[in-house]
């Protein structure tokens, strides 16, 4: 018998993911504009961001729903 808790759980997983995710990518976007990126290509840069998360976003939930173990089976 399957428990409920499962999707709770990837959930839960999936949003501590992208908070990593996305507090790696904002320091990369502040260290490239601290390193002399010119504020021109600011926009560029969270468009190019904002793709690669939601990539990230769909790898994780993939595999967390192929993979994520069955809780008390």
């Amino acid at each position: 018998m399957e428990s409920s808790l499962r999707p709770v759980a990837i959930v839960v997983e999936v949003i501590i993911l992208m908070g990593v995710i996305y507090s790696l990518f904002l320091g990369v976007k502040l260290s490239a504009l601290d390193f002399g990126l010119e504020e021109k290509y600011q926009r560029f840069i969270d468009w190019v961001f904002m793709i690669m998360g939601c990539l990230a976003l769909v790898f994780f939930v993939a595999h967390l729903i192929t993979f994520y173990p069955r809780l008390f089976s």
